[in-house]
């Protein structure tokens, strides 16, 4: 995909997504006009997760800082009237996540300039070789969306490698989610914000 292909376009607005939402019947959950463009790379950030929730059953992703790394992700094509779909969803109400703009570099190098999402209490930054912590790890349902989502929107090879070495935790999503994700569900259900408490997370 080229930059041509990622022009403005009136009343939309571009999404980076590195998570769940590269999977399209989970995006499509919340935010029904999002249009798969391509893939992209952002380029001094590391993949990592944190901060527990408990319809994945267990921690979600996050991108932080870090020279030298990059995280691949899906670029979508949304409509602004679902800009707070979405928010909502990453939990922005509630400082889950805030909304970031990245430059995103796409496979013929040309740069877009993206909207994504950044965890409020973010980890430091892992050292080359070293492991995700056991009380970080995310949900097998978590990380096989990830994988499927990768898979689908034909990431390389190495980086869907990567993801499928990612530890979990071996807990699966609750059955809300799991209901969510099959595909009779998709048109009449949403996934809405609730309200975050120090002791009671939902990742949204």
């Amino acid at each position: 995909m080229s930059g041509t292909a990622m022009a403005e376009v009136p009343n939309t607005f571009l999404y980076f997504a590195y998570g769940s939402n590269l999977l399209k019947k989970r995006i499509h959950i919340n935010n029904p006009s999002a249009e798969f463009l391509g893939i992209g790379k952002l380029e001094g950030h590391q993949l990592d997760f944190m901060g527990y929730s408990n319809r994945w059953g267990g921690c979600s992703a996050t991108i932080v800082p870090t020279q030298g790394e990059h995280i691949w992700g899906a670029i979508w094509r949304l409509d602004n009237k679902d800009m707070p779909a979405l928010d909502n969803q990453e939990g922005v109400g509630v400082k889950w996540y805030f909304p970031r703009t990245v430059p995103i570099i796409l496979p013929d190098g040309t740069n877009v300039h993206c909207r994504t999402y950044q965890q409020t209490k973010n980890p430091p930054p892992r050292r080359p070789g070293e492991n995700i912590p056991q009380d970080r790890l995310p949900s097998i349902t978590y990380m096989d969306v990830i994988v499927k989502g990768a898979i689908e929107c034909q990431m390389p090879d190495e980086y869907i490698e990567l993801l499928k070495n990612i530890p979990n935790n071996g807990n699966k999503a609750n059955e809300e989610m799991l209901d969510l994700l099959k595909e009779n569900s998709l048109n009449t259900h949403r996934i809405e914000a609730v309200e975050y408490s120090p002791t009671v997370k939902e990742f949204v």
